[in-house]
Parts: structure tokens; C-alpha cells; sequence
């Protein structure tokens, strides 16, 4: 290397060694302040990618551990609730079998017959007290559900995977009281314009035919309100044909632009309302399915117990006989014996559901253990070898700048060649 003046080569060496050295120090230092060795995308771009996938499906592993919890809970309010009912359930079985016995009177059959009204009611409060924050637990028939299969009360979601869920089956949370009536389905059309000549709509057979001019929402509505027939409305809009099956109502206020087709048979026989129009008048039209009549679990021995008081009173054939008072309470002792029998198997199944929730929260804690493992040895920084690379820094530093200040004095041996 030439002696020179004006460019310290060396100096420049020593003094780019020693910025290395330093930015590896605080790379260094600040892994070891911050715990992780990926602190920013430049540290590792295809780690911290995957770090960041392995945290979110840690982060929904953890909150479906705590959303099964909240499922267990829920199962295990329900059980009790059902022990709740068996012990009554016991308790009328054992009333049954004493009324069937023939040394008693018929006041002392009244009087259990009373009992037995009273514990039935208490079995159907049961049902409606028995909740989850909001949620009325037992209050499910077999036909009720929320998904459209109609076989699921709750959905448990275990992880960030929307297909990843418990379904806690409708008839583990069947009602304990008598059952649920059966609703209708409900057809709302929304009318968005006024009609003019020649429009027609047509709603389950029951028409509004725009003769001439225009007609109003209003009009159109009150005409297929109308009764069938050939009666001409205002706005010249003329009804014709008849409701099968449902009912017409207009709504009030701000629906007074929607007209409701009620439908008047059961879900299980009733067919969708047909609308039909010519000459596209604005409407639009969505339907509500109805619902079954739903059979609770003490339907049966609500019955039972009514018949019971029937025969007491004299209301069966042949009066207020001796083998009519048997009968009916040996009804109520079969009837008693289904329900416990009943709830046997609705306890089962929500014991079974817990256990399904308990090995998933055992499976789920070992999967979130698992992945954090994955995620720490790409994310955490490995303080054995960065305290190494720290140390190996500190004395790179220090060497780099001791041999910066030798290089800074090699320029002064070109004074003793000008003296």
C-alpha cells in the first residue's frame, strides 16, 4: 500500500469494521432487552410470516379452550336443572303408587292429585328458569334448532376454523315442560311503487288488476284485502279470487306500504304463498317459516295427571268409581315412569357432551402448547447464543476501534520523510 496523505485507506477499513460491529451489537442488545429475535420484518421475513400464522391459530386455540369451558358450564346448568326434575319426577311416582293403593279415600286422592298438579308446575318453572346469561336452556323441542337441519341447539366454536365446532344436539335440551305451540309461516310483501293500467299482483290466488289510470300502494292493498269477487275499488283496481290458507293484513304506520299473508294451516301442511304480478309493479316479498308443535318432556304426564282429576271428579264412563280411581292413577304412575325415563337419556346425552368438551379442552391446551413451542424457537430470542454474539461484538468494538486509532496515526510517518 502506497504512503499517501489524502485517503487513510486503512482508517477507512477500521472505521467500516468497527459501524459493523456495532450494528450487530445492537442488533444484539436489543434482542436481548426485547426477549424476541424477530423485532422487525428485516430480522426474518419468512419467519415472521410464520410466526404471525401460528400466533393467530394460537390465539384461537386459547379462546376456544375458554369458549368449551363456557360450553361445560352450560351442559352442566342444564343437568342440574334435569336432576332438579327427577327428583319431583320421583316424587309423583311415588304419589302415583300410593293413590293406586285401594285403602285410600277419595279426599285423600284429591289431595295427591293436588300435589301432583303442584310438582308438574314446579317440573314446566323449571324449564323457563333455567338459563345461560340470556339463554333459556330447556326450552327446545325436537323440532327447533339453529341451523336448518333443525338438530342443533348450540354451536361451540373450538378454533379460528369456522368448520371447527361442538354441536350440542337439540334433544339433549329438549323442554321439561309441556312443549311449545306450533307457529305459522308469514309472508311479508313490501309494496316500493304505486301502480299504474294494466299492473297486476297476484298473492295466493288473489288478485289486484289496475284497470286504468294508477293506483295507490294503499288502494292495490285494500283490494286484496277485499274478499274475492268482482267488486271494483278505488283507483280502479279490482280484486278478484280467494285466500286459501292464509290470511291478509296491512300493516300500520310505517308498514303501511307491506301487506302480510299469514298462513292459517300448520307448518307441516301448509305450501310457501305463491306471488305472482304482470306489468312489474315495485314489491318485494320474504317469508318466516313457521314452526311444529313441539312435545315436551312432561307433555305425557301433564295429561295424565288432568285425566286423573277427570275420573276423581266423575267426569270418565261410569262415574266416580273405585276402578276408575285406579286407573287413572296407575296412568299417572306409567306416565311418571316415562318421564323419569326420559330424562335419564337427556341427562345421558349432556353427559356425554361434556365429556366431548372436556377431551377437546384437553386436546385444544395441547395443540395451543405445541404451536407457542413452534412459534418460540422461530420468534424468542436463544439468550445462550445472543449473549455470545454479544460478547463476540464487545470485543470486535473494541479491537475496531483500538486499530481505527492506529490507522488515524499512520498518515504521520509521512512527516519523518519531510524532515
Amino acid at each position: 500500500m502506497p504512503s499517501v496523505l489524502n485517503t487513510n485507506v486503512a482508517s477507512l477499513f477500521a472505521s467500516n469494521n468497527l459501524q459493523n460491529a456495532q450494528s450487530r451489537m445492537a442488533n444484539s442488545v436489543e434482542r436481548l432487552s426485547s426477549g424476541m429475535r424477530i423485532n422487525r420484518a428485516k430480522d426474518d421475513a419468512a419467519g415472521l410470516g410464520i410466526a404471525t400464522n401460528l400466533t393467530a391459530q394460537i390465539n384461537g386455540a386459547n379462546q376456544g379452550i375458554r369458549n368449551v369451558n363456557d360450553g361445560i358450564s352450560l351442559v352442566q346448568t342444564a343437568e342440574g336443572a334435569i336432576s332438579a326434575a327427577a327428583e319431583m319426577g320421583q316424587r309423583i311416582l311415588t304419589l302415583a303408587t300410593q293413590a293406586v293403593n285401594s285403602s285410600l279415600s277419595l279426599n285423600d286422592r284429591k289431595s295427591i292429585q293436588a300435589e301432583m298438579v303442584t310438582l308438574i308446575t314446579g317440573i314446566g318453572s323449571i324449564s323457563t328458569r333455567t338459563k345461560f346469561g340470556d339463554k333459556v336452556l330447556l326450552g327446545a323441542s325436537t323440532t327447533e334448532g339453529v341451523d336448518p337441519a333443525g338438530t342443533a341447539r348450540y354451536k361451540v366454536q373450538v378454533s379460528n376454523d369456522v368448520a371447527d365446532t361442538i354441536s350440542l344436539t337439540n334433544d339433549a335440551f329438549r323442554t321439561l315442560g309441556t312443549g311449545s305451540a306450533a307457529s305459522t309461516e308469514v309472508t311479508t310483501i313490501t309494496f316500493t311503487s304505486d301502480f299504474t293500467a294494466g299492473q297486476v299482483i297476484n298473492i295466493g290466488g288473489r288478485t289486484a288488476t289496475v284497470a286504468g289510470g294508477t293506483a295507490t300502494v294503499a288502494q292495490v292493498i285494500a283490494s286484496l284485502i277485499t274478499a274475492g269477487g268482482t267488486t271494483t275499488a278505488v283507483g280502479n283496481s279490482t280484486p278478484g279470487g280467494t285466500a286459501t290458507g292464509f290470511n291478509l293484513t296491512q300493516g300500520t304506520g310505517a308498514n303501511a306500504n307491506k301487506i302480510y299473508a299469514t298462513a292459517t294451516a300448520t307448518f307441516a301442511d301448509q305450501t310457501d304463498i305463491v306471488i305472482a304480478s304482470t306489468g312489474n309493479p315495485g314489491f318485494t316479498a320474504s317469508t318466516v317459516q313457521g314452526s311444529a308443535a313441539g312435545t315436551g318432556q312432561s307433555t305425557g304426564l301433564s295429561t295424565a295427571i288432568a285425566s286423573y282429576l277427570t275420573a276423581l271428579n266423575g267426569g270418565l264412563a261410569g262415574g266416580a268409581t273405585e276402578d276408575n280411581f285406579i286407573a287413572g292413577a296407575a296412568a299417572v304412575q306409567a306416565q311418571a315412569s316415562a318421564f323419569l325415563l326420559a330424562l335419564n337419556t337427556q341427562r345421558s346425552k349432556l353427559g356425554a357432551l361434556q365429556n366431548q368438551m372436556e377431551s377437546t379442552v384437553d386436546n385444544v391446551q395441547e395443540l395451543s402448547s405445541n404451536l407457542s413451542s413452534a412459534r418460540s424457537r422461530i420468534q424468542d430470542t436463544d439468550y445462550a447464543t445472543e449473549t455470545a454474539a454479544l460478547t463476540k461484538g464487545q470485543i470486535l468494538q473494541q479491537a475496531a476501534t483500538a486499530m481505527l486509532a492506529q490507522a488515524n496515526q499512520m498518515p504521520n510517518v509521512i512527516l519523518s520523510l519531510l524532515k
